[in-house]
């Protein structure tokens, strides 16, 4: 190499360092803006993340484990009220910012060669998805009506809600997200091929989180072997405050992981640990009463059982082994679908009614394609996030159940548009803002309300046990409210005592008491300017009463209908939103991802065998369960799609003649 072609080489090393270095910079200090603003814990977040930030920027291969095992259940919603933005995106933020800052100190230092080499094929993937975002978020802010001369406050853009040009944005977030993990992969951390049985394993700690927090809903809320209620588990899904199947496209992502550590457990003691993990996704997964998970996740199960015979996958711990795994695997199947199926009534109501919900269904996915109007529209889509709000204003009937919209204060104080159903006749508690509040040791408390309507408007209060879409015990008030021309002082006071839930024994004192505001379908919102909760001691018990940090703290929740958020099929939304484009750009990447892991798997490698049934399982459920629009499930799919083309094809350390 000549003097001048090294000077030149040593340039370009210098500006791709400082390009790394300052993008990590950015996404660092974004985060720790992010967390400084945190609702409930203001400095333990920003600690968290700057630690998270520099463990990352030391071990960046640590993030495809941290990602998976901790996205499940990173989000905080019925406490901070967040919406745009919320756990999840400060950490994997902080992990990005910690991975690029690496690879800029080892261009630094070694040159911009270190690490993978950047294929054609990937160049093109990645472009493809780049130039579908872009499109996809200039085709929904264009719907919007956005006037970008306009910079909106923290709290008009965090609480926005679904009908509004934010709800773009935070549908788009995790595609930026996966975008930046896709250019990870060809850095030194990624250029070992190790990072799918890093990913394979956060998958395997994700689940036993979700698994956890699962058990300890069921037990306390519904009963553990109560299989008659009317409770399905959600576990840390908040997203599904509006519906969604949020924890059936993860299980379906999750379980086969959980099968996958069961087979490659080298020792009685792991296995048994895996198998026990297993026996406990089984129980979740029955307990979602969704039958389109529970058809996913068979698929797939069976996937890897034929598969593992007929490539002859060798079990880690011998071929005695891999024989009690299928065993147990098959006998959990039977027994908990017996127990769960046979031992109660609600299963077997849903079961009964498949048909008459299939029929609805239909004409909700025939709604849903009657938005694309235009050729523009079946090419590229209505812009990402934008069914909710065509789909509420152009169906007819189909309009949301109600809305909180939080207004600034200008003229008047900061406030909340609360609306109902629009037809007479209708539930009022199809739709409530509700926020969790502590009464331990409260004593009688009194509720204190200042709202004000047009026409004959009403409030219904609530104090109820909840865990996000269902409530148990509950105390309830309706309030008439005066016009707002004759509101005067406006306070309303509804005192509740002397005690509340006082027959609440063994694990049901630990249920969250959660205050809702319901506004009676009317046809217009109810202005409501604050909501007070004073305890026997007169200190206030809710947070941000009187809305003038927006909805902090508040948590929109929906009950009983759904149809406005989500088309329920995974090819429609990405259709809808996305256009004909995005159709084959995605279907692309699906296949192009399965196809990496067909040689890997005639290998033996059961990694490949764990994310080729792990992507069938979610590609399945698609057929009934949207995905999209939840940011963190579908940054896990994108980060498995990433993972399954990062697949080497190494031959794990199992010997080959160990056959089934």
């Amino acid at each position: 190499m000549t003097l001048g072609a090294a000077v030149r080489q040593k340039a370009r090393d210098v500006a791709v360092a400082a390009l790394l270095l300052l993008l990590g910079a950015t996404l660092g200090l974004a985060a720790l803006g992010v967390a400084a603003r945190h609702p409930v814990l203001p400095l333990a977040a920003p600690v968290a993340t700057l630690l998270l930030w520099l463990g990352v920027a030391v071990r960046p291969r640590a993030l495809w484990f941290f990602l998976p095992a901790a996205l499940p259940v990173m989000s905080f919603a019925p406490w901070t009220g967040w919406w745009l933005l919320d756990e999840s995106d400060v950490m994997v933020l902080a992990c990005l910012a910690g991975a690029f800052a690496h690879w800029g100190l080892d261009v630094w230092r070694r040159g911009a060669r270190a690490g993978a080499g950047i294929t054609t094929r990937f160049a093109v993937l990645w472009v493809a998805l780049a130039w579908l975002l872009i499109v996809g978020v200039t085709r929904g802010l264009s719907d919007a009506g956005v006037d970008g001369a306009e910079i909106p406050g923290w709290n008009e853009a965090m609480y926005a809600g679904y009908d509004s040009a934010w709800n773009t944005w935070r549908v788009a977030k995790s595609w930026v997200w996966a975008l930046l993990l896709g250019l990870l992969l060809h850095s030194p951390g990624g250029a070992d091929g190790g990072i799918p049985r890093l990913v394979a394993r956060g998958m395997v700690v994700g689940l036993g989180l979700v698994v956890t927090v699962a058990l300890w809903e069921r037990g306390v809320y519904a009963g553990l072997f109560d299989f008659s209620r009317a409770y399905r588990t959600s576990a840390w899904f908040w997203e599904m405050h509006v519906g969604g199947g949020a924890i059936d496209a993860y299980l379906a992502m999750a379980v086969p992981f959980a099968a996958w550590a069961l087979w490659t457990a080298p020792t009685p003691w792991r296995w048994a640990g895996a198998n026990a993990l297993v026996v406990l996704s089984v129980y979740v997964v029955l307990t979602t009463y969704s039958r389109g998970v529970y058809l996913a996740v068979l698929i797939a199960l069976l996937l890897m059982g034929i598969t593992a015979w007929f490539f002859k996958l060798a079990p880690a711990a011998g071929p005695a082994w891999g024989r009690r795994s299928l065993v147990a695997m098959t006998c959990t199947l039977l027994l908990e679908s017996a127990a769960v199926l046979g031992g109660g009534s609600f299963m077997a109501d849903r079961l009964a009614s498949s048909d008459s919900d299939l029929v609805g269904r239909m004409q909700h996915w025939r709604s849903g394609l009657g938005l694309l109007q235009t050729p523009t529209a079946w090419v590229t889509g209505l812009g990402m996030g934008r069914f909710p709000a065509h789909y509420s204003r152009a169906v007819g009937g189909e309009h949301y159940p109600g809305e909180a919209l939080w207004r600034p204060g200008e003229v008047l104080p900061a406030h909340v548009l609360l609306s109902g159903r629009r037809a007479s006749g209708q539930r009022a508690d199809l739709f409530a803002l509700t926020q969790r509040v502590d009464l331990d040791d409260a004593g009688p408390v009194r509720v204190r309300l200042r709202a004000s309507g047009v026409g004959p408007a009403k409030v219904l209060l609530s104090l109820c046990e909840r865990h996000l879409l269902y409530e148990f015990a509950c105390q309830r008030r309706w309030a008439a409210l005066k016009p707002v021309s004759d509101a005067g002082d406006g306070w309303i006071e509804w005192p509740v005592g002397p005690s509340i839930f006082v027959d609440r024994e063994g694990v049901a004192r630990w249920r969250e008491t959660v205050i809702s505001l319901s506004s009676a379908p009317t046809g217009r919102p109810v202005r409501v300017d604050s909501v007070e909760l004073w305890d026997s001691r007169g200190a206030q018990r809710l947070h941000n009463a009187d809305f003038s940090e927006g909805l902090q703290h508040w948590l929109p929740m929906a009950q009983g209908q759904f149809q406005p958020w989500h088309v329920d099929n995974l090819y429609l939304e990405v259709l809808i939103e996305r256009g004909l484009l995005g159709m084959i750009v995605m279907g692309a990447w699906l296949l192009g991802a399965l196809s990496c892991l067909e040689k890997p798997l005639r290998q033996g490698d059961s990694t490949a065998w764990a994310l080729a049934a792990s992507l069938t399982g979610v590609a399945v459920l698609g057929a009934v369960i949207s995905v999209t629009e939840v940011p963190r499930v579908s940054l896990i799919l994108m980060i498995l799609l990433w993972s399954s083309g990062a697949i080497r094809g190494q031959i794990e350390d199992v010997s080959r003649r160990n056959k089934l």
